[in-house]
């Protein structure tokens, strides 16, 4: 099976763009300096990088600082308390030093000892940063470039080729150097996203449409090899599309579904799926997330939407979903491209994210209260043929401007209603009138349960509810 065609895009157009732009010096400043300057956000804070940066791969460490690639082959860190940032130029004296005229970093993680790791898409180099001593060290692996990185607690760090078919790890050996290891998981199988589990790793095959479970065998204390445990679904069966990255909550897996507008679940012992879709946007495109962010014992999952101008942040109690717009649009285009997001590991509410066609990165403050919030009369809807189903709506809070109220759903990968109907007796409520009545007729609907996501936005944070739909046989 042929890789993804949605991450093939993702991936041409990071490549074609990179070689249309240009680096300019860009010397350590102070944060209140670079901030963009803008219509006032409470939630959402963006900060300039130089002119033709690209950023992409970012983590923020335990002690706060924000660590960002660009394709100028230049590690940022951001220090959100003192404001100021610092730029390191991506060298050493190694054979593999030679980092090219352009990097794209996807990857990229902090060890146990405060070192930053990452990896350049279309080199078989790992890098190694010392932020004590600013000394940079590369390494070879054998299978390519790191696609997603995650660090054990054990200080091992795992990590996916997408391009090369195999799962790798990182350690440590007593004499302080490093061992890296590869483990085929199958022709095809383009692994993106991976989630460590005890003694297990989980991966998500884009290009197979599938999630694997490995068992880590070790012996003489170091990884042996992985063997498999589970494969969801089995066989030839498809479930997903596009499965990109995956986390694993009190028997729950979730993932992200990029060839799709939906946050996926999947309960590992029933077998039940359940799909969240995205709310609609103005471009009327497919959202696609991608990466999928969570605490060791996560309230909400974040995620960022390839094609939504968004970032999503799922309440796993309420199960409603938030989305923050991203503020910037590019000069030469109408879609910004979040393409990589990393959580404060301090508090699980506060998200960076990197914006590549932008040249910039943001932060989201989750913690800002939405000034409304939306309340339905019913959670589910059964509809028989040439039955409409009526649902109540209130959109209560201390708001005064309009809000925009839309529906999507899982009728169609892309969230949109296709043969549903969806209709509201208003489609604007404002703080005087911010009751309505929402119609849903699914006569030309195949049969079967969906979920349908009732949304209402101020154009800078847009809240989402979710009604289980049923259609039944005529």
């Amino acid at each position: 099976m042929l890789t993804s065609k949605k991450i093939l895009a993702v991936l041409i157009i990071a490549v074609a763009l990179v070689a249309l732009v240009y680096f300019q010096n860009f010397k350590n400043m102070d944060l209140s300096l670079n901030a963009v300057p803008g219509k006032e956000n409470p939630y959402v804070r963006e900060y300039s990088l130089p002119l033709g940066s690209a950023p992409n791969g970012l983590i923020v460490d335990n002690a706060g600082l924000v660590w960002v690639t660009s394709k100028n082959a230049t590690l940022y860190s951001v220090d959100p308390t003192s404001g100021q940032v610092k730029n390191y130029a991506i060298k050493n004296e190694t054979p593999l030093g030679n980092v090219g005229a352009n990097m794209m970093v996807w990857a990229i993680v902090t060890d146990s000892d405060g070192k930053i790791w990452f990896s350049s898409l279309g080199t078989k180099s790992i890098w190694r940063f010392d932020p004590t001593s600013g000394i940079f060290d590369s390494y070879r692996s054998e299978t390519g470039a790191a696609f997603q990185m995650k660090a054990s607690k054990n200080g091992e760090i795992w990590f996916t080729t997408l391009r090369g078919d195999t799962v790798g790890v990182i350690e440590k050996s007593q004499n302080a150097s490093y061992k890296i290891s590869s483990f085929g998981v199958g022709t095809h199988t383009n692994p993106a996203g991976i989630f460590l589990q005890n003694d297990s790793v989980w991966i998500a095959g884009v290009g197979s449409q599938n999630i694997l479970q490995y068992k880590i065998n070790q012996e003489n204390d170091s990884v042996k090899d992985i063997s498999v445990i589970k494969s969801i679904p089995e066989g030839n069966v498809t479930l997903f599309s596009s499965p990109t990255d995956l986390i694993i909550h009190n028997g729950t897996l979730w993932l992200t579904e990029h060839g799709t507008s939906f946050l996926t679940s999947y309960d590992l012992t029933s077998g039940k799926i359940t799909r969240y879709p995205t709310s609609q946007n103005n471009f009327h495109t497919t959202t696609l997330p991608f990466w999928i962010r969570g605490a060791a014992d996560p309230k909400v999952l974040w995620f960022n939407e390839h094609q939504g101008n968004k970032i999503g942040c799922f309440d796993l109690s309420s199960k409603t979903l938030v989305e923050y717009a991203i503020p910037s649009l590019p000069k030469d285009g109408y879609l910004t491209y979040p393409l990589n997001i990393s959580q404060d590991p301090r508090d699980e509410k506060i998200l960076w994210f990197s914006e590549w066609n932008t040249d910039k990165v943001g932060v989201i403050n989750g913690h800002v209260t939405i000034p409304f919030e939306i309340n339905l009369n019913a959670t589910q809807v059964t509809l028989y043929h040439g039955k409409t189903g009526v649902v109540g709506l209130a959109i209560k809070g201390n708001f005064s401007g309009p809000l925009n109220l839309n529906a999507s759903s899982t009728t169609t990968p892309t969230a949109e209603l296709g043969n549903l109907t969806v209709k509201f007796s208003s489609n604007v409520v404002d703080a005087s009138h911010g009751s309505t009545e929402l119609f849903v007729n699914g006569d030309g609907v195949v049969p079967g349960n969906y979920t349908v996501g009732i949304s209402a936005s101020d154009g800078l944070v847009t809240t989402t509810k979710f009604l289980d739909l049923y259609i039944q046989n005529k």
